[in-house]
């Protein structure tokens, strides 16, 4: 199994760790909600760069994850993320390794990334359903539309409620624009010059071995 970094699993969670050219080298988050240091590994774990990290995971275990969020972002397809995103970027496949657990919670969310996320940005863990803040950020965007617009969405939700690889279904907002714009400078971490606006989101389900697997996209919000 490839436990070494893998640039094609980084390049999904780029867009969110990119600092645009704000800040010093060596700072961690002077513009982003994921680390600049963050690095991905074979496996999909996700941990900073250098950092001596286990990987306990069995080859059929990831390969399973592989297929399942494959499956997951053929039914999103190339339809954007939304959402009140200013860019039009789709959803992508991933997946995180680690041990069992009880349900998707925000601390096992955080700790999925390795630490890699910025600390003051807000995480939101809901059902994958309609009557959800999230939700209503899809309707919104979508006003107007017919409902071809969100049928991607109403699959991608179904598929996820009724597959039986999966213990546990969610859908996780990491960042709210508002509380990161209104977040005082006196709470930014060392090197934050100012919050980043690549907001991660994400469609996951929880295997019975503990593995986060799904969809991560992105909205931008300036």
């Amino acid at each position: 199994m490839n436990v070494t970094p893998d640039p094609e699993r980084l390049a999904i969670i780029a867009a969110c760790m990119d600092s645009y050219d704000v800040g010093e080298a060596d700072a961690e988050w002077p513009n982003n909600i994921i680390s600049r240091f963050a690095a991905v590994h074979g496996d999909g774990t996700i941990a900073r760069q250098g950092e001596a990290v286990a990987h306990e995971v069995d080859a059929a275990e990831v390969a399973l994850c592989a297929a399942l969020a494959m499956e997951a972002a053929g039914l999103m397809g190339e339809a954007g993320v939304g959402m009140g995103s200013e860019a039009d970027d789709p959803f992508r496949p991933f997946s995180v390794p680690g041990g069992p657990a009880p349900a998707i919670d925000e601390a096992l969310v955080r700790a999925r990334f390795g630490g890699t996320l910025f600390p003051q940005a807000t995480l939101t863990v809901e059902p994958l359903a309609e009557d959800t803040v999230w939700w209503r950020e899809v309707l919104a965007d979508g006003e107007g539309m017919d409902d071809a617009y969100f049928a991607p969405w109403r699959a991608m939700m179904d598929w996820f409620r009724r597959n039986p690889a999966f213990v546990a279904t969610a859908f996780v907002r990491i960042g709210d624009a508002q509380a990161l714009y209104e977040l005082p400078e006196a709470a930014y971490p060392p090197g934050t010059v100012i919050t980043g606006c690549c907001l991660p989101r994400l469609a996951l389900g929880l295997t019975p071995k503990g593995s986060l697997t799904g969809l991560f996209g992105h909205v931008v919000r300036t």
